[in-house]
């Protein structure tokens, strides 16, 4: 069932506008999700629980209830070849979307002060508060600056992440 072309699917159900790609726990990639049996033991060994399943019993990450600290226990916990530590920990890293409080006046910097890895820096500006700017260089995906946004002005954004963790 794991190579079902969820397009056609959410066609059939109604839904004409595609959906967010989900994002999969650290280390896993599309290909990789083949071998899972949607067992649930990277969920319950997740101590930061931002693990759940999605409609497939497949692993998704929520970053609004925390962030990704890289333990590897979820990898850990899985027996059937879904991890791969080899490769970079997230294929994306965040985004910064328009309906950021500081571009409508408001002073906030929640996102900066979250960041772990420090990837948003804040540029002045005259007259008007700072703006968040996110150096995807530094970028580790681990979505710690999700949650803590008051306009949920940051989503998960595809391409490659910075090799962290």
């Amino acid at each position: 069932m794991h190579g079902v072309d969820l397009d056609r699917r959410n066609f059939l159900r109604g839904r004409l506008t595609p959906s967010a790609p989900a994002v999969r726990p650290p280390w896993t990639r599309a290909q990789s999700l083949d071998a899972c049996t949607a067992c649930g033991a990277c969920i319950t060994a997740c101590p930061q629980t931002i693990l759940g399943a999605d409609g497939e019993g497949l692993p998704v990450v929520n970053f609004a209830g925390g962030e990704c600290t890289f333990c590897g226990l979820c990898a850990d916990a899985c027996g059937e070849g879904v991890f791969d530590r080899t490769l970079p920990a997230f294929p994306h890293t965040v985004r910064i979307e328009e309906a950021c409080l500081t571009a409508r006046g408001v002073v906030c910097q929640s996102c900066g002060d979250a960041c772990p890895e420090e990837a948003i820096r804040f540029q002045l500006r005259l007259g008007a508060p700072a703006l968040p700017v996110l150096d995807a260089e530094r970028c580790s995906g681990c979505g710690a600056c999700i949650g803590p946004c008051p306009a949920g002005a940051i989503s998960v954004s595809p391409g490659e992440a910075a090799h962290h963790a």
